[in-house]
């Protein structure tokens, strides 16, 4: 069963992994290049199969028909920190080079967005979609703690749901959201930490939903997606000298043990607003809460054994809660042709004083702006195309209890999209 379970991992990440996307914190903004190209927008308008992860109750309101997007998603992120003086770490393992900037090589990242759907009657549609959710990662070469710092997180998700037309004006919709998470990291090389190596870890979670149409041209969603629940990643660490606190000698070797780490997704609530206020042009607005602090909070992720027989560090991301406000616009120009347009923000929600974790996981992209067009061949086959971009941003800060006097991150950000609708 295990085997069978790592190839099913496997196969999901092919499909639908990748180490992050345009995100708020680590969450994708939107599902597909339609949501995308609408600032994410999708809780209260319903355009594709992208439902099938914001508001499974719109998909009510879709015919029979697949959906199948790529994002290619580019990120550019950089480093620079120094260490206080005198050094309080062990000669040879230095905090950071001062005055150097360092380039993460981690390139660009395939994300596909799949989705179906199938009215059956008597009110009820079904649909089943696959998706890549969440991720984050840097690649450095070696600098802090006198070894590489790699990060490495990435999920994907599998949403069967079924949605039921209650009457003209209300639907409801639940999503089963079946998850598949991988991660690895390797940092701190010169202080005796080891590499540890691509781990899989299988979540479970829901997402359920309401959309209320009070007159045909306003629809009011209404998303709540739980926690998601994953295993413990699980690492397995051999035994490895590291350095000795209090020597002589330099050096004690720690047995050695598994490392589990829980990291679970946090529960998000949302409300979205769609409206056609002119013939032909559809607006829409949603408001996002990620509970960040539920699963990424003060001391979390938590190794969840006593670490001290690996050596391991503790973990400390503190993020905080974060509100995202997605904004969009559809047009259509001629009944072939609609062009999109649309703006997402959400304050950043790491603590600029955990300074290690800010660089190693630097979820920092506040805004972003989109756009894309649409165009139908005839009733039957639609091609998407989009692009989102996030300026610059930056954070900086200090910890003196890791050794970094100072230190600042910066990302920017550009995806495009492609995709593809079929109504069969």
């Amino acid at each position: 069963m295990t085997r069978q379970l790592r190839l099913a991992a496997a196969l999901l990440f092919l499909l639908a992994g990748a180490p992050a996307g345009a995100t708020n914190g680590m969450r994708m903004i939107g599902f597909g290049p339609v949501q995308n190209s609408m600032g994410g927008a999708g809780v209260g308008a319903t355009l594709d199969a992208g439902a099938l992860a914001s508001n499974p109750a719109g998909i009510t309101e879709l015919d029979r028909r697949l959906d199948v997007g790529l994002t290619w998603f580019l990120p550019t992120v950089d480093y620079s920190a120094t260490e206080p003086v005198p050094s309080p770490f062990p000669a040879g393992a230095f905090v950071a080079q001062p005055g150097v900037t360092f380039d993460s090589k981690r390139g660009g990242s395939p994300i596909p967005a799949i989705g179906a759907i199938f009215p059956v009657g008597s009110g009820f549609t079904l649909g089943v979609g696959l998706y890549g959710v969440a991720g984050m990662g840097v690649d450095y070469d070696p600098n802090l703690y006198g070894g590489k710092t790699l990060t490495s997180y990435m999920q994907a998700r599998l949403t069967p749901a079924v949605a039921y037309r209650i009457s003209e004006q209300w639907s409801a919709g639940l999503t089963l959201n079946a998850m598949a998470a991988q991660m690895k990291w390797d940092v701190a090389g010169g202080f005796g930490q080891v590499p540890h190596d691509t781990a899989t870890s299988f979540g479970y979670g829901a997402t359920l939903g309401v959309q209320y149409r009070p007159v045909k041209t306003v629809a009011i969603g209404l998303a709540y997606e739980t926690r998601s629940v994953f295993q413990d990643f699980s690492f397995d660490v051999a035994s490895h000298p590291v350095p000795n606190p209090a020597p002589p000698p330099p050096q004690v070797t720690v047995p050695g043990g598994t490392d589990k780490l829980k990291l679970d997704q946090p529960p998000v609530a949302s409300l979205g607003v769609a409206t056609t206020v002119l013939q032909g042009l559809l607006v829409a607005a949603d408001l996002e809460w990620i509970q960040w602090s539920a699963t990424n909070g003060k001391d979390k992720p938590a190794f969840t054994n006593d670490t001290s027989m690996t050596g391991s560090m503790p973990w400390n991301m503190s993020w905080k809660d974060q509100w995202v406000l997605k904004v969009g616009g559809q047009y259509a120009v001629t009944p072939a042709l609609r062009l999109r347009l649309g703006y997402n923000y959400g304050k950043m929600p790491l603590d600029a004083d955990r300074a290690f974790e800010s660089i190693a996981f630097p979820a920092i992209a506040e805004h972003h702006l989109t756009a894309g067009v649409g165009y139908a061949f005839g009733d039957a086959l639609v091609a998407n195309l989009g692009v989102v971009y996030a300026p610059r941003a930056k954070l900086s800060g200090a910890n003196l209890n890791q050794g970094i006097a100072s230190y600042e991150t910066s990302m920017s950000q550009v995806s495009f999209d492609l995709g593809i609708s079929w109504r069969f």
